[in-house]
């Protein structure tokens, strides 16, 4: 009986199944595809293929080539936050970098309450005005972006915005014409429509509605988990990004996270 047992036991050994190098080759190759995060089906061609994700990666990409990410910022321009992430982020790291890669859709409503027709802001009277002021200009300004980047960052500094917007008027070159349209739209029933049509945008977000501004919304979508985000968007953008010409501004990414690393041991 042992030597049966014996000769069994050599037979195992010889096709591998007590040999521990075997068993750390398969560790890796019997991949449990169920519990793949559905942000990496598509990061590898031969996962994606394993796994049979190909058909739902193809239509993203499909549908995603050469487009714009959207990015849809929710925002009240006298919130502090609000004021520090699109000076500090918004514009520096994704208008300046990314613009011919990402279309940037602001609305300036925030947290304000309306109430049969009538707006109430987190901030008082002052920061309802300014966001209306704000959605006349993203309505009128050609590129509106740096328009709003700067007001916020003269805000952010002290300014009023009597004071601010002629000295953004004057520091972008806009003509007058747009800044009397501007002017008249915000001192106007068409203000109010605009902020109307804003707050329609900000409550009729999907499928998770704001908690807090900043909010941002990816591609239309909602989600209170992609929030984190907010800190890391250039490589959110270089991860989404599908086209034939990536970022110039992804090349750096890559380098600068293995900075970041605390410590780690470089694969040669």
């Amino acid at each position: 009986m042992l030597n049966i047992l014996a000769l069994f036991s050599i037979f195992l050994t010889i096709h591998g199944y007590f040999n521990p190098v075997n068993q750390r080759k398969n560790l890796f190759t019997d991949v449990n595809c169920a519990r793949i995060p559905p942000s990496f089906w598509c990061s590898n061609d031969q996962l994606t293929k394993t796994c049979g994700f190909a058909e739902v990666c193809n239509r993203y990409s499909q549908a995603s080539k050469n487009q714009k990410v959207k990015l849809t910022v929710l925002y009240e321009s006298m919130c502090p936050d609000c004021q520090k992430f699109i000076t500090d982020i918004l514009y520096r790291d994704v208008y300046l970098k990314f613009g011919d890669f990402v279309e940037i859709e602001l609305v300036p409503y925030g947290n304000a309450k309306n109430k049969n027709g009538t707006v109430t802001c987190q901030h008082g009277e002052e920061e309802c005005r300014i966001n209306k002021y704000e959605s006349c200009a993203l309505h009128y300004i050609n590129e509106p972006v740096p328009f709003i980047y700067c007001l916020e960052n003269q805000l952010r500094m002290g300014s009023t915005l009597d004071q601010g917007a002629p000295k953004c008027y004057e520091t972008l070159h806009i003509q007058p014409h747009i800044s009397d349209q501007v002017i008249h739209c915000a001192n106007g029933k068409y203000g109010d429509k605009m902020q109307q049509e804003d707050a329609k945008k900000t409550d009729n977000i999907w499928p998770d509605k704001h908690e807090y501004v900043p909010w941002l919304v990816f591609n239309g979508v909602s989600l209170k988990n992609a929030q984190f985000f907010i800190k890391n968007l250039p490589s959110a953008i270089c991860e989404w990004y599908v086209g034939d010409r990536p970022p110039s501004a992804c090349r750096g990414i890559g380098n600068t996270r293995r900075k970041n690393l605390n410590s780690v041991c470089m694969n040669d």
